[in-house]
């Protein structure tokens, strides 16, 4: 008798326990971006260049996450140069080969070859930039990086619209 009340006690304590596993996970997103390092031609102050660029764009694409968040960007090097890119300010804990700097946390991503950076944002929040870190690339290839609290904003009124402004060089493209 005591034996089947401690069967069926040991019954109820696991199935609380396994219904209760899902409320305590934690509710990370894992935001994924693709890059590709590209020639394009871009005109600035009527006077128009072959640059290199991510997506085609100058400057590069905006990446959006939370605060927590898992991270991935998969880089494709488009071009006939090595390159990379550095996610600066980001906190890599335990993902120091996710950095970015060529020949120092990372070999360089070859021509014709992709490599995908994965790293947490945690306990950041705010606007931060990404840069290529080879050579002379961080002058055409970056763009920002804006984290967004896990928690809400600390006043009331509604955010109508954020547009991140980046500064860059483009006289003497």
């Amino acid at each position: 008798m005591m034996n089947k009340h401690f069967v069926l006690a040991t019954i109820l304590v696991l199935s609380l326990l396994l219904t209760a596993i899902p409320f305590c996970s934690s509710s990370t997103t894992s935001k994924r971006y693709h890059f590709n390092v590209e020639w394009k031609n871009i005109t600035r102050l009527c006077s128009t260049k072959a640059i290199l660029t991510v997506n085609g764009e100058y400057p590069g694409p905006t990446i959006a996450v939370n605060e927590g968040d898992d991270v991935e960007i998969k880089v494709t090097n488009g071009v006939s140069i090595n390159t990379s890119i550095h996610w600066h300010g980001i906190k890599q804990l335990r993902t120091g080969w996710a950095d970015g700097p060529s020949y120092v946390t990372q070999c360089p991503i070859k021509p014709g070859r992709s490599y995908t950076y994965k790293f947490t944002v945690t306990g950041q929040r705010g606007t931060l930039w990404w840069h290529a870190h080879i050579a002379w690339q961080r002058a055409t290839i970056y763009g920002a990086i804006i984290i967004y609290p896990r928690m809400p904003y600390p006043f009331a009124a509604p955010i109508e619209a954020e547009i991140p402004i980046i500064f860059g060089k483009c006289d003497h493209m």
